[in-house]
């Protein structure tokens, strides 16, 4: 299974597009953000995906007669990502955090440098959270489907900052010894 997969074959399958369009859709709609997926994996993939006969390209002349190849999905990359889809959305969710390898070593710095980072932990939460909030305030035109993960987001930042806040207290109140 691969988000990847399915973010290329769902680019191409809205329009045909050349790997250089859909990497720029990725970067504009912040899909890196939400989904493990690199901008130089994109190109990979599209290759792999045209050998599998998920897409298909077309050699295209481009501006200043560059040729390019412009990609679309295949009834057989339609039926491969509509069963991505499925399988994805059947799969209970990783929520990776990167400062997750931060606090699993707290316990091997002074007390008064994890507080710190616990800090710096909440102040990266807090920056996130204000960021969802003020894109969702201030671009009220994105559409559904973008607009409900901007707000999943928001709200895994609330509950993240309740949890690092009782992170702060806890580790506060805890003795050494049982760090």
């Amino acid at each position: 299974m691969s988000n990847i997969d399915l973010i290329v074959l769902g680019c191409v399958a809205k329009q045909p597009r050349s790997a250089y369009d859909i990497q720029k859709d990725v970067e504009e709609h912040n899909l890196s953000e939400w989904t493990r997926i690199s901008i130089p994996s994109i190109y990979k993939k599209v290759l792999r995906l045209q050998e599998q006969g998920y897409i298909a390209g077309d050699e295209v002349v481009g501006e200043r007669f560059a040729t390019k190849n412009v990609y679309h999905i295949t009834e057989r990359g339609r039926e491969y990502m509509e069963s991505l889809m499925t399988d994805l959305s059947l799969c209970p969710p990783k929520v990776l955090m990167d400062f997750n390898a931060v606090v699993c070593n707290l316990n091997k710095v002074e007390k008064s440098t994890a507080l710190a980072l616990i800090k710096n932990i909440i102040s990266g939460i807090e920056q996130s959270k204000q960021y969802y909030h003020s894109s969702l305030k201030d671009h009220t035109d994105i559409p559904l489907v973008g607009r409900t993960i901007m707000e999943q987001q928001e709200k895994v930042c609330v509950t993240l900052l309740e949890w690092a806040h009782n992170l702060y207290e806890s580790y506060m109140e805890e003795s050494d010894e049982k760090l």
